[in-house]
């Protein structure tokens, strides 16, 4: 203040005005004396204008109560740094660090207190980024369901996760300032310190799989490791950070995937049959150890290639093309899917065999591709085409046989009878029963001969193209036997509907005679017989018969002679019933010929049941 009284605003001179600082002087009446231009541009007046104001005027009511006590310590001649916030020229608040320096004279009076306000808005939002980001670090860390350490560059602990206390069985307290060689065994703290090493080295990440053994735990726990360093911000290293997490139930499900995948290709490879796994264009995938030794090709010779062009003939090149296209469009009808088929296949050299092949989709990596099952069959081709021939040399011989053998054997009967028609009364009894007995035995002997050429041809019958209604063919067969029927006072009931069968019908009148003739003949004493015809069909995975069955009231068959009735000359009842034992060998034989079976059952209530069935 000047001699006149009037307060006389002191310019800072050209070095505080260039300072970015709000500076300013005040006196203890609470005035400006000076302020410079950061501090003028902040209030947006000139320093004219802001000569002599006091501070709750510069500051406002509310702002000048809260900084009081600080402006107070100033002007009591303590200095004094606070931080607080201010209203910018934009009127929004901003933060800053305030520090009110005494003004001191010579006789160590308190003349005022200079006052430097700076900006700090940037560093404190930092400092917030920079606590928000540490916090969001540990809730992380935290919350993360794996083990995490962070040491020092001397190995110490400087935190531990929640998750690795309970791995460890310790408390934070108990690690953090510790290293490994006081928590861990020696053997596995130098391993653990060696690893650290090796990272600050390296600059570097070290990840791996560990395995530990728990305290107070049978088995051994595995661990996937994470060991990376700590940078600082200038990118010095500073320490270690190890994240970890359990992985046992992962590793023991690898380790039996890798044992199931092996024990899976020690099978494959010790087949004796040719496995062959093709995509679906025929590109060979895989082959097992059979395969080269039966085609003469090495493994490698066979990756890649087409199975069509590498095992088989050209004419069969488009057929397995089909197959796989056909099962890619879900198409399965009259492909090799799932069956077993002979086909001609190449070797190495050329040289042709058969093989039985089935084809079987797979689920491949995300795709469908087929794994192709060969086995050799030459042998068992040609074993079966000796037994074929040698099947049909033995039925030719057994027809020649048994048709020349019906010339003599009609001699002896005719010669017999002409003898015992000539000689009436010259002989006696036992000399006629002699000659009786002879021609019985002829009679007897033709018609096992009959029976056998009936049972050969059976044996060569010819296939069966059409289904016939056997209604028809079993009329036929009663009309035959109306006087067998009439004789005993038989009751025959046909079912008003019966299944077609695909049979030659001559064959079906055969064996549909041989049953009802022996219902008729086999019969309980004082009884007249009682025949049942009706349908029969079954379905099953090897595929639909259809047929007969003949029920009757007779003795029934001993299930221990089930299978023996059906046998060539064998019989289950007493010779004085007449029949030669091949009626049944016939009707059978007639079954299998067009793809059935023929069997007895027992019939509830007494008798038995015959069936007679054909493939449909």
């Amino acid at each position: 203040m000047s001699d006149s009284g009037v307060l006389r605003f002191q310019s800072p001179g050209p070095v505080v005005d260039a300072l970015p600082v709000l500076i300013s002087l005040v006196n203890v009446d609470r005035c400006l004396e000076f302020v410079n231009a950061a501090f003028s541009r902040w209030m947006n007046r000139a320093p004219a204008e802001l000569a002599g104001m006091h501070l709750q005027d510069v500051l406002g009511e509310a702002k000048y109560t809260e900084l009081k006590p600080h402006i107070d310590t100033a002007l009591f001649g303590k200095q004094v740094s606070f931080e607080t916030t201010l209203t910018g020229r934009d009127g929004e608040p901003v933060y800053c660090q305030v520090i009110h320096v005494p003004k001191i004279d010579e006789d160590k009076k308190v003349r005022g207190f200079y006052s430097l306000i700076t900006d700090v808005s940037a560093i404190r939002q930092s400092q917030q980024a920079l606590s928000d980001s540490e916090a969001l670090y540990h809730s992380l860390v935290e919350q993360l369901p794996m083990c995490l350490i962070r040491k020092d560059l001397d190995g110490r602990f400087t935190y531990v996760n929640p998750q690795f206390c309970e791995f460890s069985g310790r408390t934070a307290d108990e690690m953090v300032g510790r290293t490994d060689a006081e928590l861990f065994p020696p053997a596995l703290a130098a391993k653990y310190r060696q690893d650290d090493l090796h990272v600050l080295k390296q600059r570097d990440v070290l990840e791996t799989i560990e395995r530990h053994q728990v305290e107070g735990e049978e088995r051994q726990r595995y661990v996937q490791i994470l060991k990376t360093p700590i940078f600082d911000s200038t990118k010095r290293i500073v320490g270690t950070q190890v994240l970890f997490w359990d992985v046992t139930e992962k590793h023991i499900a690898q380790e039996a995937l890798e044992e199931s995948t092996a024990l899976k290709r020690a099978i494959f490879d010790s087949s004796l049959d040719c496995i062959v796994i093709v995509d679906q264009d025929g590109e060979i995938i895989d082959v097992n150890r059979s395969t080269e030794l039966v085609f003469g090709y090495s493994r490698d010779e066979l990756i890649g290639g087409n199975i069509d062009e590498k095992f088989f003939p050209p004419e069969l090149d488009e057929r397995q093309r089909a197959n796989r296209e056909h099962y890619d469009e879900g198409i399965s009808s009259g492909s090799m899917l799932g069956k077993r088929v002979e086909v001609p296949a190449l070797r190495k050299d050329g040289s042709g065999f058969f093989v039985e092949m089935a084809m079987q989709p797979i689920p491949y990596m995300g795709r469908t591709v087929f794994a192709m099952f060969l086995h050799d069959v030459t042998e068992r081709k040609r074993h079966r085409e000796e037994i074929a021939q040698k099947n049909k040399d033995l039925e030719t011989l057994l027809y020649v046989t048994s048709h020349d053998l019906r010339e003599p054997l009609r001699a002896i009967r005719s010669f017999s009878e002409l003898l015992r028609d000539r000689t009436v009364g010259q002989l006696g009894d036992t000399e006629t029963g002699f000659l009786t007995r002879v021609i019985d035995g002829a009679d007897r002997l033709d018609r096992l001969l009959e029976d056998v050429l009936m049972l050969s041809r059976a044996q060569r019958a010819n296939e069966a193209n059409e289904l016939i209604d056997p209604s028809v063919v079993i009329d036929d067969v009663l009309k035959q036997l109306e006087p067998r029927i009439s004789e005993t006072g038989a009751v025959v009931e046909v079912a008003d509907t019966l299944p077609r069968v695909r049979v030659d019908p001559r064959w079906l009148r055969q064996s549909i005679f041989n049953l009802v003739a022996n219902a008729l003949k086999f019969v309980n004493e004082g009884e007249s017989p009682q025949i049942q015809i009706a349908g029969y069909e079954r379905s099953s995975d090897a595929g639909t018969v259809t047929g007969l069955v003949v029920h009757d009231r007779g003795p029934g068959v001993p299930e221990e002679h089930a299978e023996r009735v059906f046998q060539l000359f064998q019989r289950a009842v007493s010779r004085r019933v007449e029949g030669t034992g091949a009626g049944l060998a016939i009707v059978r034989q007639v079954a299998k010929r067009y793809g059935g079976n023929a069997w007895v059952e027992p019939r509830p209530g007494g008798g038995s049941s015959f069936y007679l069935t054909f493939s449909k």
